[in-house]
């Protein structure tokens, strides 16, 4: 479903700088963030209203992780210049559009639109967020793969900072931000955050 979605996207925006292989190089061999979490947001994005710039939305939904690194607090930064880069091989867009999609990618970092969002943030935060709302087996197989992402930390490290952020999203109103995702994902995600909480 990614390598279709990709290849919509490049034929719609025709430059040498969307590369597939590069793409799935990036993301591989990770126990989370690969390209089956793309696949995750990719089958969701299509249940959501249409995004104001699909093609950036693309863009951002694609690079928002192709770096990164655990330990690194960077990470969207790096992957938001990765997306600038190859979009700036194409002469002909405009500029405001290839900062749009830096600005999507920075939205993921927090998980928090910004105050001049025209929707298209609250949907790919939301995409990003939508691993959250699975039935409580996946959700078990999510936590359990990001547990062997952060493989370099001892436990007595790895749980504190698992508990603070698990707790950061639960005392939030709201863990989403659009109307399909409070509806559909929100009450689900509650409930996995809460057990894995408690089972920390």
């Amino acid at each position: 479903m990614v390598k279709p979605f990709f290849d919509d996207l490049v034929r719609r925006l025709p430059t040498a700088g969307l590369n597939w292989n590069n793409l799935r190089r990036a993301y591989a061999g990770r126990p989370y963030h690969n390209l089956e979490h793309l696949e995750e947001m990719v089958a969701h994005l299509p249940r959501h209203r249409p995004p104001a710039d699909a093609d950036m939305l693309g863009v951002a939904l694609l690079y928002h992780d192709i770096v990164y690194k655990p330990t690194r607090i960077d990470n969207e930064e790096r992957s938001a210049q990765s997306a600038v880069r190859d979009l700036q091989q194409m002469s002909d867009l405009a500029a405001d559009r290839v900062d749009r999609c830096r600005q999507l990618i920075l939205a993921t970092k927090d998980y928090q639109p910004s105050d001049r969002d025209d929707g298209d943030e609250a949907l790919l935060v939301d995409l990003d967020l939508v691993v959250l709302a699975r039935d409580p087996a996946g959700y078990a197989q999510y936590a359990a793969a990001l547990r062997q992402e952060y493989w370099m930390l001892p436990y007595f490290t790895f749980r504190p900072k698992r508990s603070e952020a698990i707790t950061a999203f639960l005392d939030r109103p709201h863990i989403y931000h659009t109307d399909y995702g409070r509806e559909h994902y929100e009450a689900q995600a509650r409930e996995n955050l809460w057990r894995e909480l408690r089972d920390l």
